[in-house]
């Protein structure tokens, strides 16, 4: 599949179960202590339980290289163990376009005999964010392995995992699975993204696509910016399997308001319309997200993305 905006002819539950776990992953970041997990603002979704969480070096928009909270776990609350791994991203897209760097750097992956081909190359931003630590803190690669090989002999044995995120979370998500693919590579693991930038190169995407044991799924909007970031004339590339939805803000500012367009909780609206809709999209002309704004959604025209 290389473009689809029929939400039935996939799946469904998933999506909108990783949207959500998308969703808490932004709430567990503490405005006051934001390089400890905010417990009590993640609501698991339903049949799972909040067991983990990760942190980050904030590379990219912090000035102060600040270790924040930058994901969580949630786990299956009966077996078969699933588990989803859900990566924290940023809403404010003026943050993306400001801010993501173009510069391409080698991927490293977390065990060191590993070999990636001289020209897979992955842009500078994320992959800082993924491998640095601060000297007192771990690397987030280092901490994901860490729970990856503590999920693998636990008592409730990881079966199944789902790697997820929005925005800057989709960028760093897809840096784990394929670090995930080489590194340990009897885990099959699903990549669900949202509004993710570009991440590598196309050495990178080709080589992404033939180790990751399953194929990633991108939802975008396609009148999102984010996603067309950092540029193709730059030799960045998407994974080619994308389903497609379409929503823009309904005041005055309308396909030009980059927030509404980017917006976690706006892509949940429309996923959740598209499942309930009975046609497989979200028409709706004046969909209310929360009692200050609506969007108006449409059913785009499937395309190579």
């Amino acid at each position: 599949m290389a473009s689809e905006n029929d939400i039935r002819r996939l799946n469904a539950e998933r999506i909108e179960l990783l949207i959500e776990c998308s969703i808490q992953a932004y709430n567990a970041l503490s405005g006051s202590q934001v390089s400890q997990c905010a417990v009590d603002k993640v609501t698991a979704p339903s049949g799972f339980e909040l067991i983990d969480s990760w942190s980050g070096v904030d590379l990219l928009f912090g000035r102060d290289k600040t270790v924040e909270s930058y994901g969580v776990v949630f786990r299956s609350i009966s077996a078969p163990w699933q588990y989803v791994f859900a990566f924290r991203g940023t809403d404010s897209p003026l943050d993306i376009l400001d801010d993501c760097g173009v510069e391409p750097q080698p991927f490293i992956p977390f065990e060191s005999h590993v070999k990636v081909p001289d020209r897979v190359r992955v842009e500078s931003g994320f992959n800082d964010i993924y491998r640095s630590g601060n000297g007192a803190v771990a690397s987030m690669q280092d901490q994901l392995f860490a729970l990856i090989d503590k999920y693998r002999h636990a008592s409730k044995p990881l079966s199944e995992i789902y790697i997820t995120g929005h925005s800057l979370g989709g960028a760093l998500c897809q840096l784990f699975s394929l670090d995930l693919a080489l590194c340990r590579p009897e885990i099959h693991g699903e990549n669900i993204n949202f509004a993710s930038p570009r991440v590598g190169n196309g050495a990178f995407v080709d080589f992404y696509t033939a180790q990751t044991h399953h194929p990633t799924l991108r939802v975008v909007n396609v009148h999102d910016a984010v996603p067309h970031l950092p540029p193709t004339e730059l030799g960045f590339k998407h994974p080619p399997s994308v389903y497609l939805v379409a929503f823009y803000a309904t005041d005055v500012l309308g396909k030009m308001d980059l927030e509404v367009a980017h917006s976690s909780d706006n892509y949940q609206a429309v996923i959740r319309c598209a499942s309930n809709s009975g046609v497989g999209g979200c028409r709706n002309k004046r969909l209310q997200v929360t009692e200050n704004l609506s969007i108006c959604s449409e059913l785009p025209e499937p395309e190579d993305h």
